[in-house]
């Protein structure tokens, strides 16, 4: 039965692979949806399980797909950026940040291939030491934090169109990153790390409703 339901699957990956603009529209359009039940949850008094509860199947959902081949990299940031930056933008006396972990922190964890070997962990740690380190430099300036965010998607997307599934989020995977701004935040409490984060999700959502469009003209 389960390879019945994963001939399906692979089945309708070809048709939608074969005609790009539907395949599109239609992860796209899934995306809405996510981003609009994310909406709905959060006026939830139980708000934070019903996050973690989405967080855990959006993880699921890119690994089984991306694993396939379907997703691409943009096509996963579709899932996780809108509610990310909707969560990071109406974070009011930061009554959002355990919500923000809760639907990070599962995504991070199933998508973070940290069973890969010991090498690809290491230079995985050395590269976002590195991001980690840029951002704590950009986050006081406006223009800065733009660049360093569209070299951190820019890499996303390069390692995700050139290495095999699920490198991306190992080398440069943008819940890892948020959340361990979050925390330089927290211990720091300097605002600028929120700012730089808005910024970041603003130029992560940019590049997944159109980095696809923009990388097939290549």
């Amino acid at each position: 039965m389960a390879e019945f339901i994963l001939n399906i699957i692979k089945y309708l990956a070809y048709i939608f692979e074969e005609v790009f603009w539907l395949k599109e529209l239609f992860v796209a359009g899934v995306t809405l949806l996510v981003f609009l039940l994310a909406r709905w949850i959060s006026k939830f008094d139980y708000r934070e399980q019903m996050f973690l509860y989405l967080g855990s199947f959006i993880g699921v959902i890119c690994l089984v797909f991306n694993n396939i081949g379907y997703l691409s990299s943009n096509d996963k940031l579709k899932f996780i950026a809108p509610t990310s930056l909707f969560l990071l933008a109406t974070n009011e006396n930061r009554k959002n940040d355990f919500a923000l972990f809760l639907f990070l922190a599962p995504y991070f964890i199933i998508s973070y291939e940290f069973y890969r070997g010991f090498h690809h962990v290491l230079v995985s740690l050395i590269i976002h030491l590195f991001i980690i380190f840029f951002i704590v430099i950009a986050k006081e300036n406006t223009y800065f934090s733009f660049f360093v965010s569209t070299v951190i998607g820019a890499l996303y997307n390069l390692i995700g169109y050139t290495s095999p599934p699920s490198t991306d989020d190992l080398m440069a995977n943008p819940a890892l990153i948020t959340l361990a701004i979050k925390r330089f935040g927290f211990y720091t409490k300097n605002s600028k790390y929120d700012e730089f984060l808005k910024f970041f999700w603003t130029v992560l959502v940019c590049f997944a409703y159109f980095g696809n469009w923009i990388f097939s003209l290549f």
